[in-house]
């Protein structure tokens, strides 16, 4: 007997949900770029110790994403929300109080760091619950938020420090977006069985969504976990989201110091970050949707390579209208360098729960978020310039291509077989057919 399927499935409210999350406030790490000179200005704090806090928030991400995940996988989505809202507020607060560099590691870096693993992989994970079909246009649709939230959320800090001071700015921030936040949450549900409803596309219970005990599910969803990560394509996965992420990092965090340095306005600067989030949420809705057609792998290997090329144009470029143009163009690849990672994981390892997965695959992402995000205030502090950090980027970006094409194909799911390693009162009753005949 099946649950019921509604003429305008729950689905594409918790993707309308996940949406507003983003624009409320749950990217405000991939603003940061946006606060460097202000503070260096403000405070007197060099660009490397700045940036430490950058880097502080993704190493904090990468460490909780796979307990995030089990944690998803575990108690749902929405709980994991909670903390991340809880999370932001408090982060968003100690900002608006900071007086010391080292408040910032701890605001910005330690408790925005939760919020951002928090949204990262409750909403994708979530995602991959409710949907059935038209995963692509749901995961699209979610990625989109992910360029755009930046993008607004870069805006508004850049008006609220040209207009306000640091202060303000975080205060008017934790408390306007938190109560936002706070409310998107409430009518956030993990999954469909909790308002009683099929996955999207779902109309019959299969064998593969019957309910066990939950002893029986935790079994089966750690053996499943345990044959997805025995597989070389997850540990590329992890080191493919590494290295795109130290790509763009470079770019998001240090495109307005790049800009600013060569003439341009601390306005404009900020616009250009926008520009660029904004033209990646374009490919971040089209990518999935393209990849569930033409397939994830050869999609992702021209994302990579169109991230990273246009990359080589901050070489040369001066004035307002160059990085206007670069952001667009670079944008493109941006926006599709991640946001097939939901089709490939499904293609790879079927339906079922991939909180685990998506964690670790954030680890990766984080670490790498970290290693650009820090390493260009670094290279800065060194050589006054970045050259090295600019060529950097192009490197990872190629280097994960190569890496991709390296991988197998994904016209058939690698782990078929998972449920062959489950004891007999944790396997499937499909399983167990095919076991007996």
């Amino acid at each position: 007997m099946s649950m019921r399927q509604p003429p305008f499935h729950y689905a594409w409210v918790i993707i309308g949900l996940s949406v507003l999350l983003y624009l409320a406030g749950g990217s405000i790490t991939q603003a940061f770029g946006v606060v460097i000179i202000p503070l260096q200005e403000q405070r007197g704090w060099s660009q490397g110790s700045i940036t430490l806090a950058y880097g502080i928030s993704a190493v904090v991400s990468a460490g909780l994403s796979p307990l995030t995940g089990i944690a998803t996988d575990r108690y749902g989505g929405r709980v994991v929300l909670w903390i991340g809202v809880a999370a932001f507020f408090i982060g968003t607060v100690i900002s608006a109080v900071a007086t010391e560099v080292w408040h910032i590691w701890v605001s910005y870096g330690f408790f925005l760091g939760i919020t951002h693993s928090s949204m990262n992989v409750a909403l994708i994970t979530t995602a991959t619950y409710w949907f059935k079909q038209k995963l692509g246009i749901g995961v699209g649709l979610l990625q989109f938020s992910q360029g755009i939230g930046p993008a607004g959320t870069t805006l508004l800090i850049g008006i609220l420090l040209e207009s306000y001071d640091w202060r303000v700015a975080f205060w008017v921030l934790g408390i306007g977006c938190g109560i936002t936040m706070s409310l998107i949450v409430w009518f956030f549900r993990s999954k469909p069985s909790d308002v009683g409803l099929d996955p999207y596309g779902d109309s019959v219970v299969t064998y593969e969504t019957q309910d066990f005990p939950p002893q029986i599910q935790k079994i089966r969803e750690k053996v499943r976990a345990s044959r997805v990560q025995a597989t070389s394509s997850f540990w590329k996965l992890v080191l493919v989201h590494y290295l795109g992420c130290v790509s763009h990092a470079i770019v998001i965090v240090y495109i307005i110091p790049i800009a600013m340095m060569s003439g341009v306005s601390p306005v404009a600067a900020a616009g250009v970050l926008s520009t660029l989030s904004l033209v990646s949420g374009l490919t971040r809705f089209t990518t999935p949707v393209i990849a569930d057609y033409l397939g994830p792998r050869g999609t992702m290997a021209v994302m990579f390579v169109l991230q990273g090329l246009p990359v080589m144009m901050l070489f040369w470029i001066e004035g307002s209208l160059s990085f206007y143009i670069f952001a667009v163009i670079f944008g493109i690849g941006y926006g599709g360098e991640g946001s097939a990672f939901p089709i490939i994981n499904r293609r790879y390892y079927g339906e079922g729960s991939l909180g685990r997965s998506f964690g670790w695959q954030l680890c990766g992402a984080m670490l790498g978020m970290a290693t650009g995000g820090w390493i260009g205030g670094v290279m800065f502090g060194i050589f006054g310039d970045y050259v090295l950090t600019i060529a950097m980027s192009v490197a990872t970006s190629l280097a994960g291509a190569v890496v991709i094409l390296s991988m197998q194909r994904t016209n058939k799911i690698i782990i078929e077989d998972w449920e062959d390693y489950l004891p007999i009162e944790a396997k499937s009753m499909r399983n167990l057919k095919n076991f007996d005949s």
